[in-house]
Order: structure tokens, then C-alpha cells, then sequence
């Protein structure tokens, strides 16, 4: 059965049946990869009569962009909710390390859900729809780091500008990346640690 927790369920239009075969079809793209992700092996991972994706997601393309945009939706709540805590709050290094951290860390905790943005992200490397359907949450984070940035352009003579925040988000992805290849118990400690050294130093330029 799916291992998609039921508390990061995005508020939408979804029925439930629609949102059980998502959350299926996530945990079946999590751990087999595209190749793996069919209508029956969807079937088999709700518990569902075979047919009954197909019945809601008639093609292969259909199922794979519905679940890019499921994954998205959810990854663009958290982004939102993380970039409300860094605008209310001010731009202090530590909190903004401890914020953007506990965000990586619930993350990490749904690894299903991570693996998946991972393969569809690969995947829209080669389709240009796919790809559309991540522009808004990964723009939104983009947008909250650029924010925290702002406050910290004002370099004086002989220190470098910031980096910008477009490579800042690149530098936090490749974090995530490096998190799953560890040990479960070692990804929170290197997941802080290298979130640390990527934003405490942005007040060094201040």
C-alpha cells in the first residue's frame, strides 16, 4: 500500500478515489521509476481492481502529469508556508538556517514523495509539459530565498556579492540529493550542517 502520509495531502479537487491512486502512483514511481510506473502496477499498490487507474487516467502521459502535479502541489504548499515563516520573521541567519531546514527534514521523512520529484525532474529534462508543471513551486522558492537575500545586498567595498538565488536553490537541491544517498539516521545532521554552511555566511556580505 501506499506509504504517502495522509497529513501532506494538498487541498484541491481531487476525489478521494483520484487522490488514493496518486498517492499509489507516487509510492510505485518512488521505488521503480518511470519504467515502472503502469496503470496495473498503480492497481496493485492501492489494493484496487485492475482497470481502475485506467479508468480515471485513460494513458501513461494522463497518469504521469497528473501525478507531477500532485507531487508539486504539495511540494509548493510547503515552499509557501516556509517563505510566509522567513517573511514574517525578518532576515536572521539562524532562523532562516533552522526553517529551511526543518522544511528538508519533513522532506527527508516522506522520502517517497522526494524520490518522486526526482525522477519526474529527470524526466522533464526531456519534456517540455512536465517541466511547466514544477516552474511555480520551484519559482516560489526561488522567491522566498531571493527575499532573505534582499536584505543583504548591500556589500561593502572588497567583499563579493551574494550568490544569487537561483544558485542558492540549485546548491539546497543538491543537498536533498546528497541526504537519500546517506543513512536515514545521518541525513538530519548533514542535512543542518550543509544548510549551515550554504546561508550562515550571507551574513558575512551584510
Amino acid at each position: 500500500m501506499s506509504s504517502v502520509t495522509p497529513e501532506r495531502a494538498v487541498s484541491d479537487d481531487l476525489t478521494p478515489r483520484r487522490r488514493e491512486i496518486l498517492e499509489a502512483a507516487t509510492s510505485v514511481l518512488a521505488r521503480a521509476g518511470l519504467r515502472g510506473l503502469t496503470h496495473r502496477a498503480v492497481d496493485r499498490e492501492a489494493g484496487l481492481a485492475e482497470g481502475s487507474t485506467s479508468a480515471y487516467f485513460r494513458s501513461s502521459d494522463s497518469l504521469r502529469g497528473a501525478l507531477a502535479d500532485f507531487v508539486a502541489r504539495q511540494l509548493a504548499g510547503d515552499v509557501r508556508e516556509l517563505s510566509d515563516q522567513l517573511t514574517a520573521g525578518g532576515p536572521d541567519s539562524g532562523r532562516v538556517v533552522s526553517a529551511t531546514a526543518r522544511l528538508f527534514d519533513s522532506w527527508l521523512e516522506d522520502p517517497d514523495l522526494l524520490r518522486a520529484r526526482l525522477e519526474l525532474t529527470v524526466a522533464a529534462t526531456r519534456d517540455e509539459e512536465l517541466a511547466s508543471r514544477f516552474l511555480v513551486w520551484r519559482g516560489d522558492l526561488v522567491a522566498a530565498v531571493d527575499r532573505v537575500l534582499a536584505a543583504r545586498r548591500t556589500e561593502p567595498p572588497g567583499v563579493a556579492p551574494a550568490p544569487s538565488a537561483e544558485t542558492l536553490v540549485a546548491a539546497l537541491d543538491g543537498v536533498l540529493v546528497a541526504a537519500l544517498l546517506k543513512h536515514p539516521e545521518r541525513r538530519q545532521g548533514f542535512v543542518r550542517e550543509s544548510v549551515d554552511q550554504l546561508l550562515s555566511p550571507l551574513d558575512e556580505a551584510r
